[in-house]
């Protein structure tokens, strides 16, 4: 357990829920959230001077939540996180721009129920540079899913956040060891660059 795959040849940046209600920490912030968006915009940045792909997902639900399902009976405060209300647009410093892929999911996974595969697919992504929040839930499902659609998930460590330390860090372990290879910022920077 734990090998290193390496970078593929065709990466893509992709942000998981780095929506406003998750910069606060009196909805769903905390921990090392706004340390990780800090470091996604540095990311995002290179990327886009390296023309790297870039995609955004978000977490939302319709008006009244019942799209969501048992996911808001666990959480009945992801039914606040509805299109249109500023709690659920993406933080400003992480703004996309037109060429860029935007989607909304309703569950953990930035593939379920969504066409990012068929964008990577369309771009010819074979690694994907995973960021957001939150580490223990909607990051991990998305990169066990990318691991599983045959995509090399790179987790950047320092661009990814939780709400507590303990599930942040057993989550990055165990990802590591089955799913993905644990990235810094400064090894992503340097490996686009390159």
């Amino acid at each position: 357990m734990g090998q290193r795959m390496g970078f593929g040849h065709r990466p893509a940046l992709l942000i998981i829920d780095f929506q406003n209600a998750f910069a606060d920490e009196n909805f769903f912030g905390g921990y090392n959230i706004g340390d990780a968006m800090a470091n996604t915009e540095r990311l995002l940045q290179t990327c886009r001077q390296t023309q790297t792909p870039v995609a955004h997902v978000r977490f939302a639900t319709s008006n009244d939540g019942s799209d969501i399902g048992p996911f808001g009976m666990k959480v009945p405060r992801l039914k606040d996180l509805v299109d249109g209300d500023p709690a659920a647009d993406i933080v400003a410093a992480l703004t996309p721009l037109k060429n860029e892929f935007v989607s909304t999911k309703r569950h953990g996974s930035a593939f379920f129920g969504t066409n990012l595969h068929t964008w990577l697919t369309f771009k010819g992504v074979d690694t994907l540079l995973i960021s957001g929040c939150a580490t223990s839930g909607c990051v991990r499902a998305s990169t066990v899913d990318a691991s599983a659609y045959g995509y090399r998930p790179m987790v950047v460590v320092d661009c990814v956040g939780d709400r507590a330390q303990a599930p942040h860090e057993s989550n990055l372990f165990d990802m590591g060891q089955k799913y993905a290879d644990l990235v810094s910022l400064e090894e992503v920077q340097a490996h686009l660059a390159g």
